[in-house]
């Protein structure tokens, strides 16, 4: 396993989770926004925001953060112009925490709606939908109006978030080779409900036809699980056992948003590599003793 400068390391954690060291830094970019300088350091990134910005993405440096990076596909996918802003450092800025109490990306605020805050990646998903009509004059097909759909995109979202990363988490951070074999089986159970939603669903994506909010829950996740699964356990999902998951992944890789979302293998094995050798916890993901 090769090596990382200290100095390197540093970052890739700052990255990720947003700090871990203590001292914050904020930047803002603007997507399809009249531009401006990037803005770096502690400043609050509320005060003299302009009436007109339609959205304020927080996210982390990089956008690394695979649950943030599911709000940024979501914009993205929607054309919606906003703009991000980058927090880093623990403890959060105070300005920080009176947008999300609990300190976690991603959130968003909206001035022209009084400056509504919202925050969790599946809520600011949700919301994004709902208020995309009247922001760009038209429907999505990101979250579909009939409550059966919608159960069932929920449904697979709470799959990916209660069951699947805790087995892909697990089985990452697990050192006892013996257990490997096991943790690999649980994961690859929790990745067969995906399979079989495709199954029913005719593909190509989660859902049928359309892409919608049970592709983008899933995909920051599985975007990481292929390089950072291959790179320290020297795994790969089988073709054999996962034909249309595989397929609905080749499929997803290509879409703009999708790109744009993603990290380099390089970043992808940095990072985690930073992750395996302090035994991070993931917030309680990694399940290992």
């Amino acid at each position: 396993m090769r090596s990382i400068p200290l100095q390197a390391g540093i970052l890739a954690l700052l990255q990720i989770v947003d700090g871990l060291l203590p001292f914050s830094t904020t930047k803002t970019r603007h997507y399809l926004f009249p531009a401006s300088p990037l803005r770096m350091g502690g400043y609050d990134a509320t005060v003299g925001t302009n009436p007109s910005t339609p959205i304020q993405f927080f996210t982390t440096p990089g956008n690394t953060c695979p649950y943030a990076a599911r709000t940024f596909i979501v914009l993205k996918e929607l054309d919606l112009p906003f703009d991000m802003t980058e927090v880093s450092g623990r403890p959060k800025p105070d300005w920080y925490l009176k947008i999300n109490p609990r300190g976690k990306v991603p959130a968003i605020r909206v001035p022209a709606l009084e400056n509504e805050v919202i925050y969790e990646s599946a809520i600011c998903c949700e919301f994004l939908c709902d208020h995309a009509p009247a922001s760009i004059g038209a429907p999505t097909t990101l979250l579909p109006d009939d409550s059966v759909s919608r159960a069932r995109i929920r449904l697979l979202n709470d799959h990916c978030d209660n069951v699947f990363t805790k087995t892909q988490f697990t089985f990452l951070m697990n050192k006892d080779e013996v257990k490997d074999r096991e943790l690999s089986l649980e994961m690859e159970n929790a990745l067969l409900v995906y399979e079989e939603a495709l199954k029913r669903s005719g593909g190509p994506f989660m859902m049928g036809k359309q892409f919608t909010l049970a592709d983008v829950h899933l995909l920051p996740f599985i975007l990481r699980l292929k390089v950072s699964l291959y790179h320290f356990k020297n795994y790969e999902l089988s073709l054999e056992k996962f034909p249309k998951f595989l397929a609905w992944y080749d499929l997803c890789s290509q879409r703009e948003s999708v790109k744009e979302a993603s990290l380099t293998e390089e970043k992808i094995i940095e990072i985690y590599e930073m992750f395996t050798k302090m035994d991070y916890s993931f917030g309680g993901l990694n399940r290992n003793k």
